[in-house]
């Protein structure tokens, strides 16, 4: 078992109780029957449990009725790190068997807390007088905010630098955390100092403007030792590091769009996938001596050049490496389709929809899909990203090794966001309590081992009553934002380039979403505002005005990309956006909009066949493949039953893959992108950092470079005491992987080092 699951104080262990550990927010007893004293069953939080809110209420389950008056503020307790006791309320309810205690104010971010509950002559009672058999310890840590805005960076040896010029510069502090790099400044290149420079071990630099100052200034701190990753850099910087055009002019064409095959020879490359993938926007043809091409450019799948896509050279002690495109642009191109398809209505089924951005066969302008259709079950833009990581994490070995984050708790490799659209037809209660009847007993929500599932509904789709007490339950009731199947009004406006072109009215989408809003809130006063989103006949209009108008409204996951319609799907399982990972919008400059895009990837209206498309994207994630993903479903709830649901969970099962609720998926995602790593020191072969865990970050993991320049990954400790540790290869790489807790990790490398690209 993890260290970061172990309990810190300790449960009282005697011959009438015997616990054997906190698992999955559950106390589970050895041995039973010992005893008529009482015991608890289930506490919240648990014990070890980083990222809690700083309003969560303490809640304690017994197996038994309790005498009332024993469970008092002096039995049940909630210390600070300095012990003093937190001022709170303290209740208990007889027909759950259930107290709470609820501090006074906020807990402080960051911050660890103990509980104590008081046993013996002195302490809690079950209603015959049983005492409790002895104290009972545990702590918690309280999660930290996300910063103010998402372009933003917590701090560490990684630099972004970006400038207002091209807002895809910014969109790489979401690549970076996607990849769990939680540990880099963002720097507008106009602010750059040498000083700022030498703070840090990798700078990363858009594809913006350097004049020749600055060109000078990252030149000198490349020479003494840094390290440098140039996405498609102005010529100046980049022949100031021996890079040129070819003598041919043809050659030095730029290249418009294309495919890349990532080097297998590579240590960086090996354990990726070999055939060549796509990426959007212009490449530069690049050549330099004596350089190490990690990525080849392939002006289509079957074609090479003889330019890298991704290549570096050693530079004085320094090393480059160049991207011969924008990996940004070509991100937020390929997961949200192509921007000059915006407003137009290309399969021929009006309104306009998300797929339009994406559909090639338009009988008045055909093309071929955005997304090449011979690889719709590859996540080329995940792919792409996971290159940067392994050439980020192999680069700093040199000076250290670099912690990141894993995409989902606990080490999952998939999820399934279970959402269904109900037209006011009313089958939404009948359908959750299904997934009620097929949840595991004594399943843990905040461990996601319940079935849950959101429906976007129609208000009046289900009574105020059962809403309230299904969103208790764990389950998400949000609004289906009603356009009656029309296109979203639009008119000329001008976009941040100067270029005039036909948008969604705003005005009139916030005024729509305004009103429907607000009549959800008058008939479901007990289900708080919606913060996922799927529109009815998921009306789109243009690029980027919905995820605007959206987060106006404090929506910050959408759904409404959607792989539709069957005669495009033809029952292909796929990711028809390129990637099975949630990330952030970008609006058609490429600056971040703090809403994520959740696409649909299963429908029950696509004519899929079911189970074959839900086991072929988890096998593909949970395989050698390594395509992970949080898959979301659309199963309508229309109806009560669903074959295709029921599908989607037998297979979910058999996989041991969780179904969770948008809204859940959120709070992992904010959670996991508000996490930081702090105070990294590398000295004398040891690692040396803390983990702060965002609010909703509940079961994050550090990974941990195995190998480094310096040497083998020999040992790990949190406060002094050993963690085991588990090993896990991601895309060739090796790595020791910790759940994140409270304290300082120290990291011991000794072994001589093996694959290190940066010792090439």
């Amino acid at each position: 078992m993890s260290s970061a699951l172990k309990i810190r104080g300790s449960f009282a262990i005697t011959a009438a109780i015997l616990f054997s550990v906190i698992c999955f927010g559950s106390v589970v007893p050895l041995l039973r029957g010992f005893s008529i004293g009482p015991r608890v069953d289930i506490v919240s939080p648990y014990a070890g449990e980083v990222g809690v809110e700083p309003k969560t209420p303490i809640t304690l389950t017994f197996n038994k009725e309790m005498s009332p008056e024993t469970i008092i503020p002096t039995t049940f307790t909630l210390r600070d790190e300095q012990g003093k006791v937190v001022p709170a309320t303290v209740a208990y309810d007889d027909a759950t068997h259930e107290a709470v205690l609820q501090p006074m104010s906020a807990l402080q971010q960051g911050s660890t807390y103990e509980v104590t509950l008081r046993g013996g002559q002195q302490g809690i009672f079950d209603q015959h007088s049983h005492p409790l058999a002895e104290d009972m310890k545990w702590r918690f840590t309280i999660g930290i905010e996300a910063a103010e805005s998402p372009a933003q960076g917590p701090g560490g040896p990684i630099l972004l630098v970006t400038s207002k010029t091209n807002g895809f510069s910014q969109y790489y502090a979401e690549i970076l955390r996607n990849e769990g790099l939680n540990e880099f400044d963002a720097e507008d290149i106009e602010q750059l100092s040498a000083q700022e420079l030498a703070r840090h071990d990798l700078v990363l630099v858009g594809e913006i403007p350097v004049d020749d100052g600055k060109i000078r200034m990252i030149v000198d701190w490349v020479r003494s030792g840094g390290t440098v990753i140039a996405m498609r850099p102005p010529r100046k910087l980049a022949q100031s590091f021996g890079f040129s055009l070819p003598t041919s002019e043809a050659d030095r064409q730029v290249q418009h769009g294309g495919y890349l095959r990532i080097n297998s020879k590579t240590p960086v490359g090996a354990g990726m996938i070999q055939q060549a993938i796509q990426f959007h926007g212009d490449a530069d043809r690049l050549i330099a001596d004596n350089a190490t091409t990690f990525a080849t450019l392939h002006t289509d799948a079957q074609t090479a050049t003889q330019f890298p896509a991704v290549s570096a050279v050693t530079f004085g002690a320094g090393k480059v490496i160049v991207f011969s495109y924008d990996l940004a642009k070509s991100i937020v191109y390929t997961r949200q389709g192509n921007p000059e398809w915006s407003g137009n209505e290309r399969d021929g089924i009006p309104p306009i929809r998300s797929d339009d951005l994406f559909y090639g066969a338009n009988e008045k302008d055909p093309h071929p899909d955005w997304v090449d259709r011979n690889a719709i079950a590859i996540p080329q833009a995940d792919i792409q990203q996971r290159l940067l990581a392994n050439l980020i994490i192999s680069f700093s070995s040199s000076k250290k090794p670099l912690p990141h984050f894993w995409y989902l708790p606990r080490g999952l490799k998939a999820a399934i966001v279970m959402t269904g659209d109900d037209h006011g037809h009313g089958g939404t209660a009948g359908r959750f309590r299904i997934y009620q009847d097929r949840s595991p007993s004594g399943c843990s929500l905040e461990n996601w081992e319940c079935i849950r599932g959101t429906s976007h509904i129609f208000v009046g789709s289900i009574s105020s009553e059962q809403a309230a007490a299904f969103v208790k339950q764990g389950f998400e009731i949000g609004l289906h934002v009603y356009t009656a199947c029309t296109d979203w009004p639009a008119k000329e406006a001008r976009d941040s380039d100067g270029v005039e072109r036909r948008r969604v009215n705003r005005e009139f989408a916030d005024a729509l979403y305004s009103q429907q809003l607000a009549g959800f809130a008058i008939k479901y006063p007990g289900v708080p505002p919606p913060v996922s989103n799927r529109t009815d006949c998921i009306a789109w209009g243009d690029y980027d005005t919905q995820p605007q108008v959206e987060f106006d409204h404090k929506i910050r996951l959408d759904t409404n990309y959607y792989y539709w319609p069957a005669k495009w799907v033809k029952d292909t399982p796929g990711l028809f956006t390129g990637s099975g990972l949630p990330m952030r919008f970008a609006r058609r400059d490429g600056s971040l909009i703090d809403v994520y895009q959740a696409p649909t990837q299963m429908t029950d209206e696509s004519k899929q066949s079911y189970p074959f498309t839900i086991d072929t994207l988890l096998s593909n994630a949970l395989g050698s493949s390594e395509y992970f993903g949080v898959f979301t479903a659309n199963m309508h709830n229309d109806d009560v039953k669903s074959p295709g649901a029921d599908a989607i969970i037998a297979s979910a099962q058999k996989h041991h893959v969780p179904i969770i609720t948008a809204s859940q998926l959120l709070k992992w995602l904010d959670g996991r992108n508000a996490s930081r790593f702090r105070d990294i020191k590398w000295s004398n072969n040891q690692l040396s950092f803390s983990i702060d865990v965002g609010i909703g970050g509940n079961g994050i993991e550090a990974m941990l470079p195995i190998h480094s320049s310096s040497g083998d990954l020999t040992a790990i400790s949190l406060n002094g005491a050993t963690v085991e540790w588990q090993k896990r290869t991601v895309a060739g790489l090796s790595y020791a992987v910790v759940r994140a807790a409270s304290g300082t990790f120290l990291a011991t490398y000794n072994h001589p080092a093996r694959n290190s690209v940066a010792r090439r």
